[in-house]
């Protein structure tokens, strides 16, 4: 009797340790039923922060245009546009002309490259106009919009909402419903600065019927796009 016993409990021991060890993943798990989609969003903005970048060089025949003289005279012409140089002007690079001094050995011609940064198209054309004056050659070299975080955020929501509303579309013709949102993968974050003008400002400036229009830019396109899984009630 006492031997029955114990191997009873051996058996209901047994039992247990199948059934816990079934509960760690090793049984299989009956498949819940779901819908998977794609939601995207796209969004435009026009820029309103605008990248100058220019070079300020020595002349390669005197030392008038000295390069120190030449950045003051450029830091003068735009602290009269109430630009904060210190804040919204970089230096990008440096250089001298060192194989102008090998062939010479009397000199070290110096160039300083420049990154502006202006908050409005309004003063990027007034700064134009500075950089004119001074002969100096610059180039817009990237746009973008000042608020962008919020442009994104919401482009996620809007494609989480599209995605909702596909997998409902795909759903009720079979008389069923959306869930719960089970799975969400980002696939696409993409923001596409566009630079290009649809005019040249420096080329409209020389024509005087032109001389007040301002620069037509491409909007900016941020997109989105995310896999999202629904269960069916």
């Amino acid at each position: 009797m006492e031997k029955k016993k114990t191997v009873k409990i051996l058996c209901i021991g047994l039992l247990a340790a199948s059934l816990a060890s079934c509960s760690k993943s090793h049984c299989p798990i009956v498949p819940q039923s779901y819908v998977e989609v794609v939601g995207t969003a796209e969004k435009e903005v026009d820029p309103d922060i605008f990248y100058l970048s220019f070079n300020l060089n020595e002349s390669n025949k005197t030392k008038v245009n000295d390069i120190n003289a030449l950045e003051q005279r450029m830091l003068v012409a735009l602290k009269t546009l109430n630009i904060d140089t210190k804040i919204d002007l970089s230096v990008t690079g440096m250089s001298g002309d060192s194989w102008y001094w090998w062939r010479k050995k009397n000199t070290v011609y110096q160039y300083k490259s420049y990154l502006l940064k202006l908050n409005n198209l309004d003063l990027l054309n007034k700064a134009c106009d500075k950089l004119d004056s001074l002969n100096v050659e610059y180039y817009l070299s990237k746009v973008d919009y000042s608020k962008m975080d919020d442009v994104k955020v919401q482009a996620q929501q809007e494609a989480v909402q599209q995605a909702h509303q596909k997998a409902e579309n795909l759903l009720s013709s079979e008389h069923k419903k959306v869930n719960e949102l089970i799975y969400l993968q980002e696939q696409i974050v993409d923001s596409r600065p566009n630079v290009r003008v649809v005019y040249d400002y420096q080329v409209n400036k020389e024509n005087s019927a032109q001389s007040e229009q301002s620069p037509n830019f491409k909007k900016m396109k941020v997109s989105y796009s995310v896999i999202a899984r629904f269960s069916i009630e």
